[in-house]
């Protein structure tokens, strides 16, 4: 196997792996009294990082929309899965999925070649979510358990994203 090949097998791997995890991440984010009730317990799930939130559903909503602006990210999607579900005929707790991105951290992903599988990752995906006792949460990708699978550079830049994804999550909620 040339060198090439070898880089080329050790992404798709790491990529293969990521995805995995995705998937996995996908199924607790659907399923969020999984996730409130590992932290009731004091433990966080492992590929979901969730804050609850002392503000209403709307206000919190409200507040990570300004957030995401003041911080000079983009807010690209916003996704009312629960109100895309009622039209469908199902009746869910309010449950709202952004997509947001800083041109700062994405353009280093999407500028390299070797680094652009990792754009099936991308944007940050944010979910706030209300429970049926009212209680009102902030969910999103636990980004620091998939750093050692990910190429050293995309990781990086992931982690110094998260970090700003964390400033705002934490502004949203004072």
């Amino acid at each position: 196997m040339t060198p090439a090949n070898q880089i080329k097998f050790s992404i798709a791997q790491r990529l293969s792996a990521l995805l995995l995890a995705a998937a996995l991440m996908v199924s607790i984010n659907l399923i969020p009294q999984a996730a409130v009730a590992e932290q009731e317990d004091g433990e966080m799930p492992p590929m979901v990082q969730v804050i609850e939130s002392p503000k209403s559903f709307a206000e919190t909503v409200d507040a990570f929309r300004a957030e995401v602006d003041n911080a000079g990210w983009s807010l690209l999607n916003e996704n009312n899965m629960a109100g895309v579900l009622s039209e469908r005929g199902y009746t869910l707790d309010p449950v709202v999925i952004f997509d947001v991105c800083s041109g700062r951290y994405s353009a280093q992903i999407l500028g390299n070649d070797e680094a652009r599988p990792f754009s099936a990752f991308m944007p940050c995906r944010v979910s706030i979510y209300k429970t049926s006792d009212e209680s009102v949460f902030i969910a999103r990708m636990n980004t620091a358990a998939f750093a050692d699978m990910m190429d050293p550079m995309v990781g990086e830049v992931m982690a110094a994203s998260d970090a700003e994804i964390s400033e705002i999550i934490a502004a949203t909620i004072r």
